[in-house]
């Protein structure tokens, strides 16, 4: 009673319970922060129950204080073993108990505050910051626990939404407004969601809704609701509503189809929808994939060619360096695309440029800014990569000339990489184009070598300077036999042509020491440097190499 009466003084809330047991059943209705318990208990011990608080999910969110009428060191030892944070001798003496109280209640809040960040971190490991819907961790999860609960009539279906309108919005009225616009779509779409739906924030302005238990006309009719409350939104921008209008694909679960697969279907769909004019629902079938590839295709093109007038497609430089010295030998140009802060893979975009055959714009574009950058480091060398396409171009050898006379600088900076899997139409001509630019003083290599079939007759008819060494067979080099004669065979016909030998993808050490044994001359990957946007200086090319680099045997 006066433990209770001191409590209750500090405005603290009290439950008093006469044994461990009792306390239990209590904690399992409400979260008590403090725990003020004696040792003697009927039944289980205090300290049994400290233990037992402690071993919960949540046990160290209690502040334990145990009274104690023990004084021998051993004694309150055992009490801080069993878990307690601190111990207060009985009979309880009003001042002492104020000062224990006090420290407790500080305690708690600081308690308080590092749970409330542990759930927060806890949250955004699987939540969207800014919406607050999920993020695309949970996504395969969500689908297949969907797909499980697969049925005939109600097999579940997948929406993919995609904002027409959200970079117009981002880009005129601003960021904040376009984050406002977001945390509105969300408001939006859980409005009109069931508490089994999952939603998720996929991307900049893409969001995943998986449906379980749902017919595919029913998603249909989810999807032309959802449109239509987003079409609702509009912000005015040179005194023109600009509505937000937004594609929508939808895709069947189907039990036994990997998560992938069926986001790729809602995907294709969601681009079938731009292509009947945006603003539209549309369900995958067969015919949805060839039109999404047009409609990437055409989409990807015109993003690249706006890309390349706003900065947003750059040129980044990874070092290619001498085995024997570690010396700057180049560095290779490699193409990144920003968008809304997050950097593309060439890989998303250079595959529809190759099939919508805007290469050569590509091409003609990266040896424009290239040539700027040789022109402002005086010490540079760049390496850079040409498709096979820009050869069917009669007047891209007179461009490369022109850029040459510009810019003023030494040919010899300049190194050509033709990749193998871009096939040359016409090896004769090209083979006559590339004769005309190395008398000039440029250089060539084949790119990706040994990865296809056309690598020895490239080899046979082009004339080149150097051969880049496929990373695929550097990869694992120390350990496959196999890869180690490919890569030795290579180096066998370099010699015997006196051209140079370049090593993609090095990572390792070892794989540096056998390419040296091998007779590799340079080489280029992670080991000495990841890609980036400025040059890097030959001291700091030097000193990667020094610091991964063995040592030579003397």
């Amino acid at each position: 009673m006066i433990l209770e009466r001191l409590l209750r003084s500090r405005g603290h809330s009290v439950t008093s319970c006469e044994a461990a047991e009792q306390a239990l059943e209590a904690l399992k209705e409400e979260f008590f922060p403090l725990i003020f318990l004696d040792i003697q208990l009927p039944g289980m011990s205090g300290l049994d129950f400290a233990r037992v608080l402690r071993s919960r999910p949540e046990g160290d969110a209690h502040y334990i204080l145990v009274g104690t009428g023990n004084s021998r060191p051993e004694d309150l030892r055992s009490i801080l073993e069993a878990g307690a944070d601190d111990y207060i001798a009985k009979p309880y003496q009003p001042a002492l108990m104020n000062v224990r109280l006090a420290v407790a209640e500080s305690a708690i809040q600081e308690i308080a505050k590092r749970k409330a960040l542990e759930g927060r971190l806890r949250f955004l490991a699987s939540h969207d910051p800014l919406t607050e819907l999920h993020n695309r961790s949970i996504l395969t999860e969500a689908i297949e626990d969907a797909s499980a609960r697969w049925d005939p009539d109600a097999p579940g279906a997948l929406l993919y939404l995609d904002l027409d309108n959200f970079k117009i919005i981002n880009d005129t009225l601003g960021h904040d407004v376009g984050d406002s616009l977001l945390i509105r779509v969300a408001d939006i779409l859980r409005r009109g969601s069931r508490r089994k739906d999952t939603l998720v924030r996929f991307g900049g302005d893409e969001f995943v809704i998986v449906l379980p238990e749902c017919a595919l006309e029913d998603a249909r009719r989810r999807a032309e609701d959802l449109r239509d409350g987003l079409h609702e939104l509009a912000y005015v921008t040179q005194e023109k509503p600009l509505r937000v209008g937004v594609s929508i694909g939808v895709a069947a679960l189907s039990p036994g189809t990997s998560a992938a697969t069926i986001m790729s279907r809602a995907d294709e769909a969601c681009y079938a929808a731009k292509a009947r004019g945006r603003n539209c629902v549309e369900i995958h079938t067969p015919e949805t994939a060839t039109i999404a590839g047009l409609v990437a295709d055409t989409d990807w093109t015109l993003r690249i060619r706006e890309a390349m007038n706003d900065g947003s497609l750059q040129l980044w430089y990874q070092p290619i360096v001498h085995l024997d010295s570690g010396q700057h030998f180049a560095q290779e140009l490699l193409v990144r695309y920003e968008e809304h802060g997050n950097t593309v893979s060439p890989d998303v975009f250079l595959t529809a440029l190759h099939r919508s055959g805007q290469m050569p714009r590509l091409d003609r574009f990266v040896m424009m800014r290239a040539f700027e950058m040789l022109a402002l480091h005086a010490d540079l060398t760049v390496s850079i990569n040409i498709s096979g396409l820009l050869f069917s171009d009669p007047d891209y050898g007179a461009f490369v000339e022109s850029l040459l006379e510009s810019s003023a600088i030494d040919p010899k900076r300049v190194l050509f990489e033709i990749t193998e899997h871009n096939l040359i139409s016409n090896l004769q001509s090209a083979s006559g184009s590339i004769t005309r630019l190395r008398d000039l003083g440029f250089r060539f290599g084949l790119d990706d070598f040994g990865s296809g079939f056309s690598s020895l007759s490239y080899l046979k008819m082009l004339p080149i300077d150097f051969i880049k060494i496929d990373g695929s067979f550097v990869s694992n080099l120390t350990t496959e036999p196999f890869q180690q004669a490919l890569v030795r065979a290579i180096q066998g016909i370099a010699d015997a042509l006196q051209v140079d030998t370049i090593a993609e993808q090095v990572e390792r050490r070892e794989e540096l020491d056998l390419l040296k044994e091998i007779g590799v001359r340079h080489a280029q990957g992670y080991l000495f440097a990841q890609p980036r946007k400025e040059p890097f200086t030959a001291a700091e090319i030097q000193a990667a190499f020094a610091a991964n680099s063995s040592p030579k045997a003397g």
